[in-house]
């Protein structure tokens, strides 16, 4: 049988489960393993207060060399702290380990954009028109 045998049907799922992403990015990652293998080691850094309740961490993954910093985050009652540096350091030395030669990150306009480049990160775009009024930066940094 050929794929114009079947009945296919195009879905839009509100709310998608894990294992329906699951089956897009596991198939994206089975494409490109065959040009380079797909090693994504995802590790999350945090600070947690005496109740062990999550004041600050943050989110990443590492992969082709790459440390990816998906989301990062200090509650507001604990920044200017060092916290969010600290966990910044301890993710690159982590991706260094790792083997990984550079890191990037994105930010609104409203968020972090000079924090990341106090830590060496430069800007390699942008983007305008997030909620008709935001702009997203992405930055990077070789180690």
């Amino acid at each position: 049988m050929t794929v114009k045998e079947y009945i296919l049907q195009m879905n839009f799922l509100n709310n998608p489960s894990r294992q329906d992403q699951d089956a897009i990015t596991n198939g994206l990652w089975a494409h490109n393993d065959k040009y380079h293998p797909v090693d994504i080691k995802p590790f999350i850094i945090n600070y947690t207060d005496g109740k062990g309740e999550v004041i600050a961490g943050l989110v990443a993954q590492t992969w082709w060399g790459g440390l990816e910093i998906q989301y990062l985050w200090v509650s507001e009652k604990y920044r200017g702290n060092g916290y969010g540096k600290n966990m910044m350091l301890a993710a690159e030395d982590e991706a260094r380990k790792r083997g990984c030669h550079m890191a990037y990150v994105d930010t609104f306009d409203f968020q972090a954009k000079q924090f990341y480049e106090k830590l060496g990160y430069s800007e390699y775009g942008s983007l305008a028109g997030y909620a008709h009024k935001f702009k997203r930066h992405y930055l990077a940094k070789e180690f």
